[in-house]
C-alpha cells in the first residue's frame, strides 16, 4: 500500500474539512503522525517470510496518552507510556467525600460495579454505574455533564471512540449502546438476544467495536452498528476481548470448559482454541477466567491469561529463585495462575513463575491482579505483576512486585517466564518489605510508575533502577515510594481541603504520607465494598477508583496547595444517621441486610467457621460471600473458654446479638463477648419479615 493510500484512508477517518485545499498536505502529514500512536494499528502490515504472509507492527513514534477503553488500549496492556510527574495534588473527587471529608455518595447503592474503570475523551470522564447507567464528568472539575439511564445494568467499563465522538456501552441486558459523547443521547443499539452479569467491556478498533456476550463474540461496524461477524464459542464467554494487531485476531476465554480462543478479526473464524490449565483443574474448584481479561504482548508474540484459583493455593511455600519456582510449578502444575500462549497457535512457550493471590478472606480468594505489559525504549516488552517468595511469618506474607520476562533476550541470564523482584517500601520504612498475598492489589502503570489498587488504599511507586544486574531476591529492582491515597484518615489531626498529609497518614495501618478521601469515617469500604480498586492515567491526570466506588483525580503540583477555606473536622461515621429505636429485632440471617444499624438477634444454622489468624468468621451460608456473618476479632478471643472456631461448629443452631454493621459489603455483627453468641431456641427462630 502506498504512503498516499495510507494517508487517504487515515484522513477519511478523522472528518477533515470538506474539500482539499492548499493545506491538504499538512493535514495528511498530521493524520499520519497521529495514527502511529501507542495503540498499534488495527490493520497490520504484511510481509513475506518463507513464502508466507506474516504481520508485523508498524513503528510508533508518538505515544497516545488518553485512556479511552478498559485497560488503556485494544491489547488491554494497562500501561500508559506517559506518567504524571510526582508530586501530585488533589484536583477533585466524585461519588466520595463532601466538603468536610464526610461521605457524599452519588450512585445508587453508593459504589460502582467490580472492574469498572473511568475512561476519558472529549474533555469528559465516563463512568459505568450499574443501574444508574453512565455518568459523564468534566475533566476539569469533576462536575456532572450528563447521565444516561435506561440502559439496563451497566456493569462494564465503557469505551470512548474519537472517530465517531461516541461512547460504546455494554449492558447486562445483552445490548450494545452507542451514545453521543457530548450529551449521552442514544444514537443506536444492537440486541444480541443474550445476557450476562459479568464485566465485559467493549473493544474499539479503527472501524469496528467488538464485545462478548453469552456464548458469543460480536463485531459491529462502529458507524452503522451493523453486524460484521459473530463467533459462537460453544460455552460462556467469560472475559472481554483483547486484540492482537500483529496477528489481526481477538482473544477470549470461556467457562466452564476453561478454553482460550483466538478469533480471526477479518471474518470471525477460529484461529485456535486451547485449554492451558492443568487437567487436574476444573471450573468448580474454583478455577475461573471471569473478572479477568486477556493481555496481548504483540511484540513478544504472546497473550497472557490469568486464572482464579481456590483458597488452598494460598497455603504453599514459594521459593526465592526462578529455577526453584519453575521446578515447583512443574511438580505442582495446578498452582500456575498465569499462562503465556503464542499468538500464532496457542502453544505454551514457557512456564510463568507466578502464583495466585488477591484480596480475599476466610476460604475465598478473588481473581486478583491482571498483568501489565510495558514496551521498553528498545522496543522489547516485559510484564509486571505480583510474585511470591516466602521469607516471613506464613504463606500470606510472601508477595512482592515483580517484572516478568517474556523472552530470553531482554535481560541477560533470564529466560521467558522468569521473574525479577522489585523492592517496594512497604510497610513504610521496613527493612524486610513485603505485600500480603491475601491482600494483593490490582495493578496498572504509567511510564515507570507502578500503581496498585488495594481495598483500603491506592499505593504507588516509581522504578528508579532496573539495570540488568538487579532482579534477584537479594538485589531487587529499585523504586521510590510515591503518595498513597487512603480511604479515610483515622489517625487524628484536622481535615484539610488539600486532603493531604505529609506524615501520619493512617487508616487501619500506617501509610506515612499521601492523600485521604474521607476524614474520620473508618472502614467506608466495608459498607460500599466492590472488591476492586484501580488507577488510570489520562491526559495529565491520575485517577484513582477506590474500593468504595469513589473517583479521585490528582494532577502534578504541590500536594499541600488545597482550596482556601477554614479547616473543618470531618463528621464522625454515623453522625448523620437518624436516631434508631434501640429495642432489638429478632430476624433470620437471610434478611439481615435490611436492618443496617439496628440492634438485632440474628438466628440460623451455622454452616461455616474459619480462623484466619486475625479473626474468626461465623457464617450461616457457604460460600459466605453476599450473606450475613459474625466477626470475632483476635483481641477478644481471650474472653472465650476456647477459640471461637472450636466452640461453634457447623450444623449448630446459633443466635448472634449485636448491632448490624458491614464487612466487605455484607451485613455483619462484630462480636466482642461470648454473651453475644447463644444456641438458638424455638422462640428465637421467630421471623420478622
Amino acid at each position: 500500500m502506498s504512503l498516499k493510500s495510507i494517508a487517504r484512508r487515515r484522513l477519511s477517518r478523522r472528518r477533515t474539512a470538506q474539500g482539499l485545499t492548499a493545506l491538504a498536505a499538512l493535514c495528511i502529514a498530521f493524520s499520519l503522525a497521529a495514527a502511529c500512536s501507542a495503540r498499534q494499528s488495527q490493520e497490520p502490515d504484511q510481509a513475506q517470510r518463507n513464502g508466507e504472509l506474516f504481520s508485523r507492527p508498524r513503528p510508533r513514534p508518538a505515544p497516545e496518552v488518553e485512556w479511552t477503553q478498559h485497560a488503556y488500549d485494544a491489547q488491554r496492556t494497562s500501561w500508559s507510556p506517559v506518567s504524571v510527574p510526582h508530586p501530585w495534588r488533589w484536583k477533585w473527587a466524585w461519588n466520595g467525600p463532601n466538603a468536610r471529608g464526610g461521605i457524599a455518595k452519588v450512585t445508587t447503592g453508593g459504589s460502582l460495579p467490580r472492574n469498572v474503570q473511568p475512561v476519558t475523551g472529549a474533555g469528559l470522564v465516563f463512568v459505568a454505574a450499574g443501574s444508574d447507567g453512565v455518568y459523564a464528568l468534566r475533566q476539569t472539575d469533576g462536575r456532572q455533564a450528563w447521565r444516561r439511564g435506561g440502559l439496563g445494568n451497566v456493569r462494564s467499563t465503557v469505551a470512548f471512540d474519537r472517530d465517531t465522538s461516541s461512547v460504546f456501552v455494554v449492558s447486562s441486558n445483552g445490548r450494545l449502546y452507542k451514545l453521543r459523547a457530548s450529551n449521552g443521547a442514544v444514537l443506536a443499539q444492537y440486541a444480541t438476544g443474550q445476557s450476562s452479569t459479568l464485566p465485559l467491556p467493549p473493544l474499539v478498533l479503527s472501524d469496528r467495536v467488538i464485545f462478548s456476550m453469552g456464548d458469543s463474540v460480536f463485531a459491529l461496524d462502529k458507524g452503522s452498528m451493523r453486524l460484521r461477524w459473530r463467533y459462537q464459542a460453544g460455552a460462556t464467554v467469560a472475559v472481554p476481548p483483547a486484540y492482537s494487531a500483529t496477528r489481526d485476531c481477538v482473544v477470549v476465554a470461556t467457562e466452564p470448559d476453561l478454553f482460550v480462543h483466538a478469533v480471526r478479526n477479518r471474518d470471525g473464524s477460529r484461529l485456535w482454541r486451547v485449554r492451558p490449565v492443568h487437567e487436574s483443574r476444573a471450573f468448580g474448584d474454583p478455577t475461573e477466567f471471569r473478572l479477568g481479561w486477556p493481555v496481548v504482548a504483540d511484540r513478544a508474540g504472546l497473550v497472557l491469561v490469568k486464572v482464579r484459583l481456590d483458597w488452598g493455593a494460598l497455603w504453599v511455600d514459594w521459593p526465592q529463585t526462578n529455577g526453584a519456582m519453575r521446578s515447583f510449578l512443574l511438580d505442582n502444575p495446578g498452582h500456575q495462575a498465569l499462562f503465556a500462549l503464542r499468538l500464532d497457535d496457542g502453544s505454551v512457550p514457557f512456564i510463568v513463575n507466578v502464583g495466585h493471590g488477591g484480596y480475599g478472606d476466610s476460604d475465598y480468594l478473588p481473581m486478583g491482579f491482571q498483568p501489565v505489559v510495558r514496551t521498553l525504549p528498545n522496543g522489547r516488552q516485559v510484564a509486571y505483576g505480583f510474585i511470591r517468595a516466602k521469607h516471613a511469618h506464613d504463606s500470606r506474607w510472601d508477595s512482592h512486585l515483580g517484572e516478568i520476562l517474556l523472552d530470553s533476550a531482554t535481560v541477560p541470564g533470564y529466560q521467558g517466564g522468569d521473574v525479577r523482584f522489585i523492592r517496594f517500601d512497604w510497610p513504610p520504612g521496613s527493612s524486610n518489605p513485603f505485600l500480603l498475598t491475601d491482600e494483593q492489589p490490582n495493578l496498572s502503570m504509567a511510564g515507570d510508575q507502578l500503581l496498585m489498587g488495594h481495598w483500603e488504599a491506592g499505593l504507588a511507586a516509581e522504578i528508579t533502577d532496573r539495570s540488568d544486574g538487579r532482579g534477584s531476591f537479594s538485589n531487587p529492582i529499585r523504586t521510590r515510594r510515591l503518595s498513597s491515597v487512603v480511604t479515610s484518615q483515622d489517625g487524628g489531626g484536622a481535615f484539610s481541603p488539600s486532603h493531604y498529609l505529609a506524615s501520619g497518614l493512617f487508616n487501619t495501618r500506617d501509610y506515612d504520607f499521601g492523600f485521604y478521601i474521607y476524614f474520620g469515617q473508618g472502614p467506608v469500604y466495608d459498607r460500599y465494598w466492590s472488591e476492586y480498586a484501580t488507577w488510570v492515567v489520562s491526559q495529565g491526570t491520575v485517577y484513582f477508583r477506590s474500593c468504595d466506588g469513589a473517583i479521585v483525580a490528582l494532577e502534578s503540583g504541590s500536594p499541600a496547595s488545597g482550596k482556601p477555606g477554614p479547616t473543618k473536622v470531618g463528621r464522625v461515621a454515623g453522625e448523620d444517621r437518624p436516631r434508631l429505636p434501640e429495642s432489638p429485632v429478632v430476624i433470620p440471617h437471610s434478611v439481615a441486610r435490611r436492618f443496617d444499624g439496628r440492634l438485632a438477634s440474628v438466628s440460623g444454622t451455622l454452616r461455616y467457621a474459619i480462623n484466619n489468624g486475625k479473626h474468626v468468621l461465623l457464617a450461616f451460608s457457604r460460600p459466605h460471600q453476599g450473606t450475613f456473618k459474625a466477626i470475632i476479632r483476635s483481641e477478644h478471643w481471650s474472653k472465650f473458654p476456647d477459640l471461637p472456631d472450636r466452640l461453634y461448629r457447623p450444623g449448630q443452631p446459633l443466635t448472634i446479638f449485636g448491632r448490624i454493621e458491614w464487612y466487605q459489603g455484607d451485613p455483619a455483627i462484630y462480636v466482642k463477648d461470648p454473651a453475644q453468641v447463644s444456641p438458638s431456641s424455638s422462640s428465637a427462630a421467630r421471623v420478622r419479615r
